[in-house]
């Protein structure tokens, strides 16, 4: 969101020092404005919930490519979430990271840190999430979790992507219940992951039976 207050910032600026001329024509600059802000703001903070693309897949592959050059040998890299298993979303690309243990997800964060990433709000002990632009993501951008293969949290990731890949119904069923979640949520991308969140859980029990 940095460039829309950068725009709202030179405006302003714009406007006191009277740039704009008249009051009527100071109003319209501002009615555009407000305009242009609310379309931003649906398309960055809003839900949108897309088809599938082939070329996630790829995106996948040269990421997979560009972060192993310099993450430690030993690490795993995976294409998991909804991108791996080939049903659309919001066509974000989920990168599996698996590590011995915290000290080498502590490593490997600082790594890509320093590589363009962006550690998020939702890492804990066992995981350590990362996304490759600092505001809301979009389609076509990477989220990266660093997780102990020992761990629940990676061996999960893997159970359900194999799982939605060898049972294609399900999967199209979760594409199907994210378009009813979006407008449950009101296409509040948090109250979207709020209700997508319940169900994930649920479908990882039936993975796991």
């Amino acid at each position: 969101m940095f460039f829309l207050t950068y725009i709202y910032q030179v405006i302003d600026f714009a406007l006191k020092i009277n740039i704009f001329g008249d009051f009527k024509y100071k109003a319209g600059v501002f009615f555009c404005c407000a305009v242009l802000f609310s379309i931003c703001y649906c398309i960055f903070i809003m839900v949108n919930i897309v088809e599938y693309s082939d070329i996630l897949k790829q995106r996948f592959a040269d990421e997979k490519e560009r972060i192993s050059s310099f993450i430690p040998n030993d690490a795993t890299v995976e294409h998991v979430g909804s991108s791996a298993v080939g049903i659309g979303g919001k066509n974000i690309v989920d990168i599996l990271i698996g590590v011995s243990d915290r000290a080498e997800m502590e490593e490997v964060r600082d790594i890509l840190v320093e590589n363009g990433y962006h550690e998020g709000h939702d890492s804990h002990d066992d995981r350590i999430f990362l996304a490759s632009r600092e505001g809301e993501t979009g389609e076509g951008d990477f989220h990266i979790h660093i997780c102990p293969i020992s761990k629940d949290s990676y061996k999960d990731f893997i159970i359900l992507r194999d799982y939605l890949i060898a049972n294609p119904d399900r999967a199209k069923e979760y594409f199907e219940k994210k378009y009813e979640f979006a407008r449950m949520a009101n296409f509040d991308r948090k109250k979207y992951k709020a209700i997508k969140s319940e169900y994930v859980s649920k479908l990882l029990l039936d993975a796991k039976r």
